[in-house]
């Protein structure tokens, strides 16, 4: 195991920056991929054949793939945290509330039928911001809405979006939004648990997501032998990302192996994009960055290790050079697995799937790397049976060395007394280093709702704001299919403004009014909420100098 140097300065955890990523090895091995097949679309073309065969009947089910999972090491360490009183500020809040939403409305919900006469479990919440239009792809449709006021301007069911490149079954959709070239990119997977499992992926020919788009369709294993699943999507101006799990056909075992898929952005945004895949030995959910830098040519990588142990690993990516994957420790402390089953407390009853500590998403800003995860407290519990789950982000300079984190968490809640559960977090960071981390909120006397939490770059380290709720729930949320689990997430989104560089967006999933009663009768949602920070309560100043003196320490050498 690698050992850090820490540095304690004013409340605050800094790993001393150095020229490469801890631990770095020789590269992973690479191959040249090809593409299997390829596609010109018009997404307002594809709604409006949608919207001619729109459906009235009863939806039918739709259960999508569990996400595989990766048995965590039975390792448990017992680490003395440099965040004593008075600098124990992961588990705390700041009594400053958290700005109000500027704009809030309606993503998708469960019973839209465009296209599709299925009722997907869960929706795979994904969304992304452009300069007039906010797009959110689902599992059951990808839509284009004003972003002013939320209106659909264009919505086509996942499957019809993906049927030229001759997807079965796509599933996993990611969605994101480059600032720099102007364009939205989207993955996903398809063909679950099978020889033909292929991986899917686009790129638009504008900013505006209603009109041009090429697709791309990639065969993951010609042998048959493996296939993907939770397709993970980042970029740098030089290189797109793509990584996925791999699980044997048949059995859906762990197949000891991860890919990424890089791809030349040039070359992708040229109309010729065929993938250089890179061999991951023991990776699971490696989490490319989405960089905010028109200059930055290193694509940085993040990937959750045992919960037992409080580890992660962080990887470089300079072209096709995949470097880096030490076991580097986290010293906010271990932490129990979030579940691996329904543990999310709600009213009614029916507790919610919880997944597990996969981190949600990455974000490359001022030289430093940010990420989140969902975590199970307290530390030596139960596996898969916490108390309580809460969200914890990390932020990490370019070797991967801890800066700050913390953890949004209720230290109260237990599964009965009405205690707030936080679950499948996403964040952005904007020009400032402000940083806006959503989530979804489960308690017992309350259904499940959508929320988020705030800092401002200048507040004190290692601290959250209070929390907001985005959107309420409205009733007892039970949908399982038949399946083993009452699913929720898979995951969410959140990222930056790209008109101002300093609003950040984020869309969560809720639980909407229940059709009927009983088995199956639950409805989620999807809310978009937009905070600017302008428009917030005065800022903490005592941070300031903190941050200058973390900020000469990056090997950035200065702001973007």
């Amino acid at each position: 195991m690698v050992r850090r140097t820490l540095l304690l300065l004013a409340g605050g955890v800094v790993g001393l920056a150095g020229a490469a990523p801890a631990g770095a090895a020789p590269a992973y091995p690479a191959t040249r991929g090809s593409v299997s097949a390829a596609s010109v679309i018009d997404l307002g073309q594809l709604a409006r054949f949608d919207a001619m065969r729109h459906a009235y009947g009863p939806l039918h089910p739709g259960l999508m793939p569990e996400p595989q999972e990766k048995a965590e090491p039975n390792v448990h360490i017992s680490l003395p945290s440099p965040f004593t009183s008075p600098l124990g500020l992961p588990n705390g809040r700041l009594s400053t509330p958290s700005p109000r939403p500027a704009q809030s409305f309606l993503a998708q919900l469960d019973s839209a039928r465009n296209g599709t006469t299925t009722s997907f479990i869960p929706p795979d919440t994904a969304g992304a911001v452009g300069p007039t239009r906010l797009m959110s792809t689902l599992n059951t449709n990808y839509v284009v809405q004003d972003r002013v006021d939320g209106t659909v301007v264009a919505s086509v069911s996942m499957a019809t979006f993906w049927a030229s490149v001759g997807a079965v079954m796509p599933f996993d959709p990611r969605v994101l939004y480059d600032p720099y070239s102007g364009r939205w990119l989207v993955a996903a997977v398809s063909d679950p648990g099978m020889a033909g499992s292929a991986l899917l992926y686009g790129i638009s020919d504008s900013s505006d997501p209603a009109g041009g788009w090429h697709l791309y369709s990639v065969e993951v294993d010609p042998t048959g032998a493996t296939w993907a699943d939770f397709p993970t999507l980042g970029f740098n101006q030089r290189t797109v990302a793509i990584g996925v799990n791999l699980f044997a056909s048949g059995t859906g075992e762990y197949a000891g192996l991860a890919k990424l898929y890089v791809l030349d952005y040039a070359a992708l945004k040229a109309g010729t994009a065929a993938p250089t895949a890179i061999s991951v030995p023991g990776g699971f959910t490696v989490q490319p960055a989405v960089t905010y830098s028109p200059t930055e040519s290193t694509l940085y990588l993040v990937e959750h290790g045992a919960s037992g142990a409080g580890t992660y690993s962080f990887f470089a990516l300079d072209g096709t050079t995949l470097t880096g994957g030490a076991v580097l420790t986290n010293p906010l402390g271990p932490w129990t697995l979030p579940g691996s089953g329904d543990v999310l407390p709600q009213l009614g009853g029916y507790p919610v799937d919880s997944a597990d500590a996969r981190i949600g998403n990455a974000v490359f800003r001022n030289g430093h790397v940010y990420y989140a995860q969902t975590i199970g407290l307290p530390a030596g519990g139960e596996p898969g049976n916490p108390r309580r789950t809460g969200v914890q982000w990390v932020e990490l300079d370019r070797s991967g060395g801890f800066v700050q984190g913390g953890r949004i968490v209720d230290p109260r809640a237990s599964e009965t007394n009405g205690g707030h559960w936080y679950a499948y977090p996403s964040l952005s960071v904007n020009a400032e280093d402000d940083v806006l981390v959503g989530f979804s909120i489960f308690r017992s006397s309350g259904y499940p709702a959508a929320g988020y939490v705030f800092r401002y770059g200048t507040d004190p380290p290692n601290a959250m704001r209070a929390p907001v709720v985005l959107k309420a729930g409205q009733g007892n949320y039970y949908k399982t299919f038949g399946g083993g689990r009452n699913r929720w997430g898979d995951y969410s989104a959140t990222q930056v403004d790209p008109l101002d560089d300093r609003s950040l967006w984020t869309i969560q999933e809720y639980a909407a009014r229940p059709l009927g009663g009983g088995v199956d009768s639950g409805r989620w949602a999807t809310w978009w909420g937009k905070v600017d920070p302008s428009a917030a309560p005065p800022r903490l100043r005592s941070a300031r100098k903190w941050r200058r003196r973390m900020l000469r320490r990056s090997v950035l050498g200065g702001r973007r």
